[in-house]
């Protein structure tokens, strides 16, 4: 069940960041929806919810970006990101919230690196603009959106988890 929910929570994202998104540009920065709400997943529910997450969104934010990306690039700028949260949250401590807002910073930088490398040997050539240029203002939108998004996450967690009980 979990994994279906992902599914259907990582297309809705998508959904959101291919069609929202650019009308809530900031001082010129677009929020990736789907990385922060794949971050959150990852950080506050788990490694597996947070790859399903990463690649079905992913893959749907491809296949509706289909001619300015290549099908693949995005699933895997977002594995790699969600790798990196989940390995984090593995060494962190027990306050998912805080290290789910703490990744999101970083891991825009690491996310879009990515995406642009892909994206730029996909299509051929070399950037001369830089990937990272922009990453700022969009790095403090994210962080600012994984806050609802975290407490989003772990709320429904813990409402409605499969959570261990002692079997006698």
């Amino acid at each position: 069940m979990q994994v279906a929910l992902a599914v259907v929570g990582s297309i809705v994202a998508a959904l959101l960041d291919s069609s929202v998104a650019p009308f809530a540009t900031i001082a010129g920065a677009r929020p990736d929806i789907l990385l922060v709400s794949s971050l959150a997943v990852a950080v506050t529910i788990g490694s597996e919810a947070g790859f399903v997450w990463a690649f079905a969104g992913g893959l749907t934010l491809d296949m509706l970006t289909a001619p300015g990306r290549p099908i693949g690039s995005t699933v895997v700028a977002l594995l790699v990101a969600t790798g990196f949260a989940t390995m984090v949250a593995r060494v962190a401590g027990r306050n998912h919230v805080l290290t789910a807002v703490a990744v999101t910073f970083p891991l825009t930088f690491v996310y879009q690196l990515a995406l642009g490398m892909l994206v730029a040997t996909a299509l051929g050539g070399i950037p001369l603009n830089d990937p990272l240029a922009g990453a700022l203002p969009v790095a403090f939108e994210n962080t600012v959106l994984a806050v609802p998004l975290a407490l989003a996450g772990r709320w429904s967690w813990m409402r409605w988890g499969a959570h261990d009980r002692i079997e006698w």
